[in-house]
């Protein structure tokens, strides 16, 4: 490294004496070609000291490309958002800690490019890190980074598909060029790069202690206080040293902070640099800001317990299984059946809730669940069947396929489908 770092100084002082166009272009083959050896010998050992390179974004804008070691510098997804969950409704991880959402790529101005490298596509998050021996690292996913759904992996899978590649749900965020393959050299080994993405996002998460920063200034959760967007600011920047954003759901509950870093050197080994949040502080609103404590208690009568059983509910359609209920309560065919969380004993009435909140049915008779939502009660019957107030009778606006999402009622009066919900355990 001492070697290449004196040819390069030599090659400067040429260009310096002699502008000739021609020459330069020589200098910077040369130069390139020396970069390529040492990157394919040494692999991002061949990467300078992170105070040597370049910050990956500047006034909002990455370094110029000419010259620049992608390998060793963050582009153009040089602003790094580490960003947390608070899941109260349901309570997801622990008590005492946010839990992790992911670490974001963005370009440096705050938009984000699409389509990386669909050939890394990895679905099977976990057996990687295992196969590894990243066991430790695991143990730690297991507690800290959780899915609503209780499918962590899918969550995992989910953020690696915003690093890497492309999911046909979601836009992608931008690649980070220091997690390309080429980048390891000799030494890489299958999946080398999934491991660094995973720790690297871990190790900052840990560094990012929001419960207790928020903790030390008095905002702790509470089902009757509530807090001020000012405050939360405050709060956070006493410790972190910028301003943040703050994520609300629709009923002003707190669920979600970004913060926001530049990057020097790579992933792996870089140095990750606190900066100032880039566009807006967030979705919530200025003054009640709800901080829901993690009691197993969601809004709307559950068991005081906490105790819950996670469940499927699955549509029956003219006699034949046909989709299930998403999160939001309506009949859908071809997407993720979404996890409900059935509150108190089943052979008894219980209450449920999905990642959108509390499932109620209106005074229209429609089911929905929503953030805000009294919750209703339900019931199944002997053959399992969801039921409200007495009847497992349900009825469908429309018949759902393909794309069509159809919304769910208690009543005839209102759809004209009729439907049956069956209780059944996620796989």
């Amino acid at each position: 490294m001492l070697r290449i770092a004196f040819l390069a100084a030599s090659a400067a002082t040429c260009v310096v004496a002699d502008p000739s166009p021609n020459l330069r272009n020589v200098v910077e083959g040369f130069l390139d070609k020396v970069q390529d050896k040492a990157q394919n010998l040494l692999g991002l050992n061949a990467c300078p000291a992170p105070f040597l390179l370049p910050t990956s974004c500047s006034n909002g804008q990455s370094p110029s490309t000419k010259g620049l070691n992608e390998c060793c510098t963050n582009v153009p997804g040089g602003l790094q958002l580490q960003t947390q969950f608070w899941n109260a409704q349901p309570d997801i991880g622990p008590e005492s800690s946010w839990s992790v959402h992911g670490l974001w790529p963005d370009n440096c101005d705050g938009s984000y490019e699409q389509y990386c490298d669909p050939s890394r596509e990895y679905t099977n998050i976990r057996q990687i890190l295992t196969d590894k021996g990243e066991t430790d690292l695991l143990a730690k996913m297991d507690v800290l980074w959780k899915s609503n759904t209780d499918d962590d992996e899918s969550l995992w899978v989910h953020e690696w598909g915003k690093v890497r590649s492309f999911l046909a749900f979601e836009l992608i965020r931008t690649c980070i060029s220091t997690l390309n393959t080429t980048c390891y050299g000799r030494s890489y080994k299958q999946y080398d790069e999934v491991v660094d993405y995973f720790e690297r996002a871990m190790d900052l998460f840990e560094t990012l202690p929001t419960y207790d920063w928020l903790s030390a200034e008095g905002i702790v959760p509470s089902r009757t206080k509530t807090y001020t967007a000012d405050a939360l600011q405050a709060a956070i920047k006493k410790h972190y040293g910028h301003d943040v954003y703050f994520g609300c759901n629709s009923a002003g509950e707190l669920d979600e902070v970004w913060y926001y870093f530049v990057t020097r050197g790579p992933v792996a080994g870089g140095k990750y640099v606190p900066v100032e949040v880039v566009g807006s502080k967030g979705s919530c609103p200025a003054t009640g800001i709800k901080y829901i404590p993690k009691d197993g208690k969601a809004a709307g009568g559950t068991d005081p317990t906490g105790k819950y059983t996670s469940a499927f509910l699955n549509v029956e359609y003219d006699s034949a299984p046909k989709g299930c209920l998403i999160s939001s309560g309506k009949w859908y065919t071809t997407g993720t059946c979404a996890t409900f969380r059935l509150y108190g004993d089943l052979s008894s009435p219980f209450t449920m809730t999905t990642s959108k909140g509390p499932c109620t049915v209106s005074a229209g008779a429609q089911l929905s669940c929503a953030a805000g939502n009294a919750g209703s009660t339900f019931t199944l019957d002997a053959d399992n069947y969801l039921s409200y107030e007495g009847s497992s009778d349900f009825f469908a606006s429309v018949v759902a396929e393909g794309s069509v999402q159809a919304s769910v009622f208690a009543s005839s009066s209102e759809a004209s489908v009729p439907i049956k919900v069956r209780y059944g355990t996620p796989q």
